[in-house]
């Protein structure tokens, strides 16, 4: 009865740890982590911090000689994480109805996570 109710604990365990491991984010060695800020607001004081832009976002990464490489998401707090290897690289916010611009040159040294903001304007003047 013992050695069932260890086994039974055991196995409770095990899948409590794997169930644990798939929601954890998974650790990139180099790359870029960031967040979104929302610019373009008319009449701002001089020491204005732009607020995160909130909502996902497509982001468009290109490399120095502005081909793109990949596509991904920003969480719903504008917040992105992206593996890259060493290089120098540029992001894109894609959005269908404001302006878009990019932003950077961003430097990924190797074995280094470049951590930067990205600003997203929101065309109001």
């Amino acid at each position: 009865m013992k050695r069932i109710s260890l086994l039974l604990s055991i196995c409770f365990c095990a899948i409590l740890l794997l169930c644990c491991q798939q929601t954890i984010s998974p650790k990139i060695e180099s790359g870029i982590v960031g967040q979104i800020y929302e610019v373009g607001s008319p009449a701002v004081p001089v020491d204005w911090t732009p607020p995160p832009l909130k909502g996902v976002r497509t982001i468009v990464v290109s490399d120095s000689n502005h081909v793109d490489l990949q596509t991904l998401e920003s969480d719903s707090l504008g917040e992105f994480k992206i593996r890259l290897p060493a290089g120098t690289y540029f992001l894109l916010v894609k959005d269908p109805v404001r302006p878009q611009g990019q932003n950077g040159p961003f430097v990924v040294a190797a074995g280094q996570i470049a951590s930067v903001k990205v600003y997203h304007d929101n065309g109001m003047r």
